[in-house]
């Protein structure tokens, strides 16, 4: 699995104190999918909710990480593993969709969205969760930054 932009994005999950990425349908990254139907029914668009779609959690927190967790497992993708396909990009447009775009820390209930487009997965977080858009590279150790080469120099270019 490779990420595409806009579809399939690039996410860190920190838990049990270790950073790793995952791939993923950028849908999954609305972590309460409650607040998310709310919002649509205030702009007057009728939901129905598809349970199945996110392996039954309707809102993923400290509580459901583990299930959540263990059914991402798949979309896993080691740093070595992104920075080389990465590389292996030839076009700046495909190379975009590796910006890393969210940082999940089930430890310190914090969601951090960089995503490019106009999503706000930042803004529908569980009850007692800090969502924010910001920049998250410095929450990211060094040798976890597979969009940077060994001079410091983005890899996905300018």
């Amino acid at each position: 699995m490779k990420p595409i932009y806009a579809e399939k994005i690039v996410v860190a999950i920190k838990h049990d104190n270790c950073i790793k990425w995952y791939i993923l349908d950028k849908d999954f990254c609305f972590l309460d999918y409650s607040k998310l139907e709310e919002a649509y029914r205030k702009k007057g668009y009728e939901i129905t909710s598809n349970d199945d779609f996110r392996f039954g959690i309707k809102i993923v927190n400290e509580s459901t990480c583990i299930h959540f967790l263990n059914n991402i497992e798949e979309c896993q993708a080691a740093t070595v593993e992104l920075r080389r396909m990465l590389m292996d990009e030839i076009s700046y447009n495909e190379r975009l969709a590796y910006n890393p775009s969210i940082l999940i820390d089930f430890e310190n209930r914090v969601l951090i969205s960089h995503y490019a487009e106009p999503e706000s997965f930042e803004d529908y977080v569980p009850d007692g969760w800090e969502g924010k858009y910001q920049n998250f590279e410095m929450y990211i150790p060094k040798n976890q930054r597979y969009w940077i080469d060994e001079n410091g120099r983005s890899l996905i270019g300018e």
